[in-house]
């Protein structure tokens, strides 16, 4: 993730500052898991960890359109914008609110040092307690302001350097987050710590691992229970919570102070932040009807989302009260990315290794992934090339039955996957896994991140480029251009399946258009 060590670094640029929040969000996307296992307050709904990390995902247009050499106020504003605009949840917008008071505190900096994150960080505090109605301590808002304090003191004490503030933070917030369960009754209730200031706390350890020039890794916390607690999930078992309403409003001279009051005498959980053009607004409430009509009085609604909280307490419910039995045969996966790790848990798997193509695990995290699996015999899906030979390898040192479907694709794995029958004997599965695999092709839409040719496609840094079966075979000015083209290299046959997974900066409606043109030139192919 890093280059290497900047604790001799004195001033970091705007370079500095994205790759500083490309190791935080890597933490967090290889914590979200944990940090939505954990998500008991202000509902039990289990989706902290995955709002947290959309919401960082919704600045990669922001910035993406910034010139490579802006100055460190430039990213910081881009990452803010695209924050606000899609924060996600309680946790996100609030989350969207720490990145604002960053770019307050680095407004103007074309560089900045350690007196700078302190001050960002503060202003990161102040934003967040700001963005809720009722603030909470003993929430993400605790932590924030105990890593804004360390920070602090880092720099009263000796003038500290980026890394040295940085290192304080981390381990205020890390003793806050051990607190939180004394500050809010509900989580010592339910035996944990607070998700959302797990999900900060795995933020800053990600960026320090950055400075320290380190791979990004789990984190290993010493909180005690990390699990709510039987009494805690049997008792809240019949609670309802309503539903979770969001949407974006714009218009002309908001009032945001206004749009909170009302907020929260109309609803629980009122968080609202932006702007007199546009405000985001976040609520838990019964009747999503009445917040939806007083957004209409007052603008234009965009990014409406409703969720059933009573319908994610139930899932939060079952995760933590599935039974630990081990089966006979049980299947391992490696996959990235919250979505794809809950697609991989629905379709069967006991166990995910968090990896991909810029993060492969090694071969103890496998065998110990496997070890720790309920299974007496374990099938590993590698699902990228290069994780194949780790796999295997994991497969010679493990204590426990250890076999190995290499898979080199995601697709490659869901097709593996939908072959597995629980039920069958470990050699039927096996050969049912191994030709499911044969039959699919597997395609991909990136970013190319340098100029170069490869098997005579050129591309510039910063095209579209489509890799079909691991090889590249075009480029393009956009990802829609790319993803077409793909298909015709594919030419895929008449009553073959097309399955279209979208995420980074694409969206649900660029998926569906591309299954529409899929459609059309594709007749006899079902999407």
């Amino acid at each position: 993730m890093a280059t290497g060590t900047k604790a001799a670094r004195k001033t970091l640029t705007g370079d500095d500052l994205r790759r500083m929040l490309d190791a935080g969000r890597a933490s967090l996307e290889m914590n979200v898991e944990l940090v939505n296992s954990l998500n008991v307050f202000p509902v039990p709904d289990g989706d902290t960890g995955t709002n947290m990390l959309l919401t960082m995902k919704s600045a990669d247009d922001e910035l993406r359109d910034l010139a490579a050499a802006a100055d460190a106020s430039q990213v910081a504003e881009a990452v803010a914008r695209g924050t606000l605009m899609g924060g996600r949840g309680n946790s996100g917008v609030i989350l969207s609110q720490y990145f604002k008071g960053w770019a307050q505190g680095l407004k103007g900096c074309r560089t900045f040092g350690g007196a700078e994150i302190a001050g960002a960080l503060a202003d990161a505090s102040e934003a967040a307690y700001k963005a809720v109605s009722k603030p909470v301590e003993g929430t993400i808002l605790t932590v924030i302001r105990a890593a804004a304090d360390g920070a602090r003191e880092a720099v009263e004490a000796k003038g500290a350097a980026p890394m040295e503030v940085w290192e304080r933070a981390c381990q205020s917030a890390r003793k806050a987050l051990e607190t939180t369960p004394d500050l809010l009754p509900v989580l010592k209730e339910a035996g944990v710590v607070d998700s959302g200031g797990l999900g900060l706390v795995a933020l800053l350890e990600g960026t320090l691992a950055y400075f320290r020039g380190e791979e990004v890794k789990p984190l290993d916390l010493e909180t005690g229970q990390l699990a709510p607690g039987a009494a805690y999930l049997s008792a809240t078992e019949e609670e309802a919570y309503g539903y979770c309403t969001q949407f974006l409003l714009q218009g002309a001279g908001l009032d945001l102070e206004m749009v909170r009051e009302r907020m929260t005498a109309m609803a629980d959980s009122a968080v609202v932040v932006g702007d007199a053009s546009a405000l985001m607004v976040h609520v838990h409430t019964y009747d999503p009807g009445s917040i939806l009509s007083y957004g209409v009085s007052l603008g234009i609604l965009t990014q409406v989302k409703i969720d059933n909280i009573d319908q994610q307490h139930q899932e939060f419910l079952e995760l933590h009260r599935q039974p630990r039995q081990e089966v006979p045969v049980g299947v391992v996966a490696v996959v990235s990315g919250a979505g794809l790790q809950r697609l991989f848990r629905n379709l069967g798997c006991i166990a995910l290794v968090h990896g991909g193509q810029t993060m492969n695990p090694s071969t103890r995290d496998l065998a110990e992934a496997a070890q720790e699996a309920g299974a007496a015999s374990v099938v590993v899906l590698p699902n990228n090339s290069n994780i194949v030979s780790a796999a295997r390898q994991a497969a010679t040192v493990s204590s426990k039955p250890l076999h190995v479907v290499p898979t080199t694709s995601i697709p490659h794995g869901i097709a593996a996957l939908l072959a597995f029958n629980p039920d069958a004997d470990l050699q039927t599965n096996l050969s049912r896994m191994q030709e499911a695999v044969a039959g699919v092709r597997s395609g991909e839409v990136t970013t190319a991140v340098r100029s170069t040719s490869v098997n005579g496609v050129a591309t510039r840094e910063g095209q579209a480029i489509a890799m079909l079966d691991g090889e590249m075979v075009a480029a393009a000015d956009t990802v829609t251009e790319a993803a077409r083209e793909l298909f015709r290299r594919a030419a895929p046959a008449p009553g073959s399946l097309a399955t279209l997974y979208w995420g980074g900066g694409a969206r649900e409606e660029d998926a569906g258009e591309l299954a529409t043109w899929i459609a059309a030139n594709f007749p006899e192919v079902e999407t």
